[in-house]
């Protein structure tokens, strides 16, 4: 570690008027989107079949992201409470009871960025991507966001003096129509055939971004989200297909792993960016996807790719190679805060306004909702969580 990456929180340290340290450390398992995943979330149990068979990666299991989102709770000595939202489920709660909480209980809380090197060493047999970082995303987050209410300042001016605290949203979702009725000015349309689906599903594909194109008009900027079910000449084939809908971008078309596909995306489709990270872990799995230039944009996640000052860093060295940093799910109350500081102009991601309305009164915590297709921060200490154990425990969806 060099001597000078922990600035960062050395000059949180100067500002801070008391000292705290670590007593204790909970979690809670709760499924962030239990309307499109009602028993997904369970990791304990008969495990329920899907209803239908692909060759695709389920992306709703127990210990993976929405499904198995893992709140965190942090505690010190003179009673602050940090909150932060990791993965894992169940999993990611064994992690940290069993192994992560022993090397944090008595820390101080500004020591974070110290703390996380730690975390990262003593799990790097077993961990340095997945499961392990879903969990020590959740501790840094909590962590960041004691130091925000230590030094009584929101996280966003513990990094900057000029934030963006008026960040512009984009949705992601299959209604784009009705999001852009509701003032959003760019829309993100899933694409759910992939090869397994042959080219009746191209087809389908194509047809389908030209009909969203059709729903929001000239002005509003178009996305794809394949989710890794293509390959790089149908992704080719899609290009040229789409070629008169002017996509933004086309996000996780290939296997992950694929640099040499993806660098050879980022060549071909012009001027399309191909864009990817959301499931990419820490500075080191972003420098592999920078070297490769197998990247036009990248998506860290603030609450899987290892936490707010990791992905900080990435943003950065990102940036000093002129490519831009759009945090995958942006739009919590940790990702806000973060895009309030990234080096260059970037939006922020929500899920698309339900005409049902939100999910629960947890969802609609954790998940502030853009006024105007703009998310508009305010000054509370932290991240400005606000969140109590009555509420956590009524969504918890399983326990250790």
């Amino acid at each position: 570690m060099h001597a000078n990456e922990n600035k960062l929180t050395a000059t949180w340290k100067e500002r801070a008027k008391t000292r705290h340290t670590v007593t204790g450390i909970r979690t809670w398992h709760v499924n962030l989107n239990p309307r499109a995943m009602p028993s997904l979330g369970f990791a304990k149990g008969q495990w329920q079949k899907p209803a239908t068979q692909t060759a695709h990666v389920d992306w709703r299991g127990p210990f993976a992201t929405q499904a198995g989102a893992l709140i965190v709770e942090i505690t010190t000595d003179k009673g602050l409470k940090g909150y932060g939202l990791g993965g894992g489920g169940l999993a990611g709660a064994m992690i940290i009871e069993k192994h992560l909480q022993h090397f944090v209980i008595g820390r101080d809380p500004l020591d974070v960025e110290e703390i996380w090197e730690h975390l990262y060493h003593i799990t790097s047999i077993y961990g340095r991507r997945g499961l392990v970082i879903y969990a020590l995303s959740g501790i840094e987050l909590a962590l960041v966001d004691l130091c925000g209410k230590i030094v009584d300042t929101p996280v966003y001016s513990l990094v900057t003096e000029i934030p963006c605290l008026k960040i512009p949203a984009y949705a992601t979702g299959a209604d784009v129509g009705y999001y852009a009725e509701n003032g959003f000015t760019a829309c993100k349309l899933p694409l759910r055939n992939g090869l397994a689906e042959g080219e009746d599903g191209f087809a389908e594909n194509v047809e389908m971004i030209h009909a969203a194109r059709d729903a929001i008009g000239a002005e509003v900027e178009l996305m794809a989200d394949i989710y890794l079910r293509w390959d790089v000449d149908y992704t080719c084939r899609f290009a040229e297909a789409a070629a008169d809908v002017r996509l933004k971008w086309i996000e996780e078309p290939i296997p992950l792993d694929d640099y040499a596909g993806m660098a050879q995306l980022v060549r071909d489709v012009q001027p399309t960016w191909i864009v990817s990270g959301e499931h990419e872990f820490t500075r080191y799995g972003f420098r592999e996807l920078l070297r490769w230039k197998a990247a036009d944009m990248i998506q860290p996640d603030v609450s899987w790719a290892g936490g707010f000052t990791e992905c900080l860093r990435i943003a950065n060295e990102a940036a000093e190679l002129n490519i831009p940093t759009w945090l995958h799910q942006a739009g919590t109350p940790w990702g806000l805060h973060l895009t309030a500081c990234l080096p260059m102009p970037c939006m922020a991601e929500t899920f698309g306004p339900s005409r049902n309305g939100i999910e629960n009164e947890l969802y609609s915590r954790l998940r502030p909702e853009p006024r105007d297709g703009f998310f508009t921060l305010n000054d509370a200490p932290g991240f400005g969580v606000d969140l109590d154990e009555e509420l956590l425990e009524t969504y918890t969806v399983d326990r250790l």
